[in-house]
């Protein structure tokens, strides 16, 4: 709590200097017509219109199988611990912090990455370290294969966010509130994972949740001919 709002405080007290829209179209912002401008609907209508345009609508997918991997094996990991080797409830939660653990790394050294190696093959690196993850939850019988495996996706999962984010935002740099908007409503594949995993696993057990998040690391593997070098 207390580092937000130190984080709130500072960014209040940072200027930020927004772009004026109207001197885009030459227009001066003295004496507007609000009655001509567009309603709340409209806008909302006119942001989901560009889910029409085909990498707005890939991204946004994209963030979906993101965010619905990275709640999905928080959900997950502790519960493969306990069905495969028996761990206690205590003993299993350690998989959630391994995996938050990895994901921290993933998010400091990504930065160093992305500056000096291409954005596509920092993703095709990611995305590899998925699917490997997605193999050793799904096989994994023993301690150190199934943390192997929780590390690499944490790892791999870091960064697909902030790429995918940023494709779309390229493809678009003059709708750029509007797409931001859709990718961040994309965070709801957080809702949608999870319960495809619960009747997954309610099915065939916890392999069955592992199933459904690999279905989210192929869509990332198609994913990279949107990702421009």
């Amino acid at each position: 709590m207390v580092i937000g709002v130190l984080a709130t405080l500072f960014l209040s007290a940072t200027p930020i200097t927004e772009e004026d829209e109207s001197s885009k179209s030459g227009k001066s912002t003295l004496g507007v017509d609000l009655h001509n401008q567009p309603s709340v609907g409209q806008q909302f209508a006119d942001c989901f219109k560009l889910l029409g345009t085909p990498i707005v609508l890939l991204s946004f997918l994209g963030i979906m199988c993101h965010v619905g991997i990275d709640v999905g094996t928080n959900t997950t990991a502790p519960k493969i611990l306990i069905e495969r080797l028996g761990m206690t409830l205590n003993e299993a939660a350690f998989a959630t912090s391994l995996y938050f653990i990895f994901r921290t790394i993933g998010c400091l050294t990504g930065s160093f990455f992305l500056r000096v190696m291409k954005a596509r093959t920092f993703f095709v690196i990611s995305v590899i370290m998925m699917a490997l993850s997605m193999v050793g939850l799904f096989i994994g019988d023993t301690k150190a294969l199934l943390y192997i495996a929780i590390a690499l996706v944490g790892y791999g999962n870091s960064n697909i966010f902030s790429i995918v984010f940023s494709q779309a935002l390229l493809a678009m740099p003059e709708k750029k509130n509007e797409v931001s908007g859709l990718m961040i409503m994309g965070l709801f594949g957080g809702t949608v994972f999870p319960l495809l995993m619960g009747f997954a696993s309610d099915a065939i057990g916890q392999a069955g949740a592992v199933a459904v998040m690999a279905i989210g690391v192929a869509y990332l593997f198609m994913y990279i001919k949107q990702v421009k070098a």
